[in-house]
């Protein structure tokens, strides 16, 4: 996953201090007690964060255009 487009996409998701705190609290723990890799887990979790912010965005969207067609 972690050299595909998608694993690319999820770490570009954790810029700044969000990478830092998921490498260190999150990430490397992890990847000593599995088989995956620190980068992988990264890469996983940049693309929840992705996805989670997608969901919460369209949520948004619908909501408001469903209110737009009610006051019509």
């Amino acid at each position: 996953m972690s050299d595909s487009a998608i694993g690319r996409l999820g770490r570009e998701a954790l810029p700044g201090w969000r990478g830092a705190v998921v490498d260190r609290v999150v990430a490397r723990p992890v990847s000593r007690r599995t088989r995956f890799d620190a980068d992988q887990i990264r890469a996983a979790i940049g693309l929840a964060l992705v996805l989670y912010t997608g969901y919460r965005l369209s949520v948004a969207l619908l909501r408001s255009i469903r209110e737009a067609r009610d006051d019509a």
